[in-house]
């Protein structure tokens, strides 16, 4: 059958969907990307308001492609899926059963509710599209931030087997795979046995063969000093999407994060000794209830010192159930645009800063696609860098870097 994906949201969400792809093409299915199919899977997303609406208008572009009668045709899985909808006869799968999507299309899952729900009974996602795969280490989370759902969607911290991550991470390897992000709601909270995301991270590190291994979004309360000593191995990827939310401890406080700002800056700094040039990207919400104009002032001045190369920016807005939804003094639209601009205009100034650092640089290349007489690809760092040459896909390369101011990408020579 031909199957086509949308899906939305996190690294996380990411990885399931192409453990589901990868299970579905060893039965035989085709994976579309255009066109009609004969099923649709959406996998959902609900971080936001903004993302459900993306999860409605996909599913009402399926049932236009399905005539709008055969709506059996239509999975629904991910974050969203109670949130949204209650049309009866679109099949729903819960997180917990997101796995078993390929034998609920085959018809060998009938009544999958009541079969057993696994977080990390997935295939491999030896299919994965990309040259960075995902590799799935953790689910759920129990901050409980005030502005946050998903500890409603996803649930308490599971940890998946440290010897399974160890046995998946070799099979990726000699599948082909140089670059594997591992992915969760919140890795920071892995713990499997009294092994954490160090001892973890310290275990692959002790594998053969030629890899990058590369963290994401993490907290900076679970940058914990040994953790933060492996980022020295030539195997680290020099990147971390280190949450911050807010430069402000009261908005810090009222959103329930698990920091300061003081701790926040202590753990750049310490990623910076091993470092300089380490490569910070972040997530920042303006116009969080009673953000005052000082309030905001400290997030861009943590901005500024942090030095962040992207940002994503978030206006708040209020998500039903959680905590800050109940909260009074809403910031106006007006201003909560006016702040975004100001930190989107502030990181861009920031990114163009910090790519011109590699300009006239050697550096290591990991080929990706080649299209147009160009080869894509990242470096060490986690930056965008276009060779103008043919280059075998996802192999490493020695290359010097050169920079053009407001190009927001690096251009490679091969040494």
């Amino acid at each position: 059958m031909k199957i086509k994906i949308e899906s939305l949201g996190c690294r996380l969400n990411q990885s399931e969907i192409e453990s589901v792809s990868t299970a579905l093409q060893n039965m035989g299915h085709d994976i579309v990307t255009s066109g009609t199919a004969d099923i649709y899977i959406i996998n959902s997303c609900a971080v936001t308001g903004r993302s459900e609406r993306k999860v409605r208008q996909l599913i009402y572009r399926a049932l236009d492609k399905t005539g709008g009668s055969d709506r059996k045709r239509i999975i629904v899985t991910g974050c969203a899926t109670e949130a949204i909808t209650s049309d009866s006869n679109i099949t729903y799968v819960s997180n917990d059963h997101k796995y078993l999507i390929p034998e609920v299309i085959e018809g060998i899952a009938s009544g999958y509710e009541k079969m057993k729900p696994s977080r990390f009974g997935y295939t491999a996602p030896l299919k994965c599209s990309t040259n960075r795969v995902n590799l799935k280490i953790q689910d759920g989370c129990n901050n409980f931030c005030s502005y946050c759902i998903i500890p409603f969607m996803r649930g308490e911290p599971q940890s998946r087997p440290y010897n399974d991550i160890i046995s998946e991470f070799r099979l990726l390897l000699d599948n082909g795979y140089r670059e594997i992000v591992l992915t969760g709601v919140n890795i920071g909270k892995y713990n499997d046995s009294g092994r954490d995301l160090g001892a973890l991270v310290s275990g692959i590190l002790e594998l053969t063969g030629e890899f990058r291994l590369h963290l994401t979004s993490l907290d900076p309360d679970s940058a914990s000093d040994e953790l933060i000593k492996l980022f020295a191995d030539r195997k680290m990827v020099r990147h971390l999407h280190l949450s911050l939310q807010s430069g402000s401890d009261s908005v810090l406080r009222r959103m329930n994060r698990p920091y300061s700002r003081a701790e926040y800056i202590a753990t750049v700094n310490k990623l910076k000794a091993i470092d300089p040039d380490f490569n910070f990207t972040t997530d920042v919400i303006v116009g969080f209830p009673g953000e005052t104009d000082d309030e905001f002032s400290d997030t861009v001045r943590l901005v500024k010192e942090a030095g962040f190369s992207h940002i994503h920016t978030f206006r708040y807005s209020p998500r039903p159930g959680t905590e800050a939804a109940l909260m009074n003094d809403a910031v106006p639209e007006i201003i909560k645009t006016e702040r975004s601009k100001e930190i989107i205009n502030l990181y861009m100034e920031q990114k163009d800063n910090f790519y011109k650092r590699f300009h006239g640089r050697s550096g290591i290349f990991l080929s990706e696609k080649f299209r147009s007489g160009v080869t894509t690809g990242f470096n060490e760092h986690y930056i965008p860098v276009e060779v103008a040459e043919k280059l075998p896909r996802n192999e490493f390369f020695n290359i010097r870097t050169q920079y053009s101011r407001g190009s927001y990408k690096l251009t490679g020579i091969i040494e």
